[in-house]
């Protein structure tokens, strides 16, 4: 409930319904590793729970033992610069499904 409330009176710019990859290309390469890595580890947890082989090859793809590999960095940012019509979420979700597999 705090967290709604923090969101609610603290809206995040990425929740913002026109932010898109362009947006996130302007940041910081600091927070954008920090927003990648965020969604990689908030989707591999997600996986863990509906398919663990999934989880397993995102951490395998994307990380390597310290935190995020930057090559696993680099593939994401390519990917983001390349749709940036459309919010960094969402590549980041196609990236994943076609370095490892299918969510569903």
């Amino acid at each position: 409930m705090a967290m709604a409330a923090i969101n609610t009176i603290y809206p995040q710019k990425s929740l913002a319904n026109e932010f898109t990859g362009k947006q996130f290309l302007k940041r910081s390469a600091e927070d954008q590793r920090g927003y990648i890595s965020t969604q990689l580890v908030m989707a591999s947890s997600i996986a863990a729970r509906i398919k663990p082989s999934l989880a397993e090859c995102i951490g395998e793809a994307f990380f390597d033992g310290t935190g995020m590999a930057d090559d696993g960095f680099e593939k994401v940012i390519a990917r983001i610069a390349e749709f940036d019509a459309y919010h960094p979420s969402s590549v980041i979700v196609v990236v994943i499904e076609n370095q490892c597999e299918p969510f569903n």
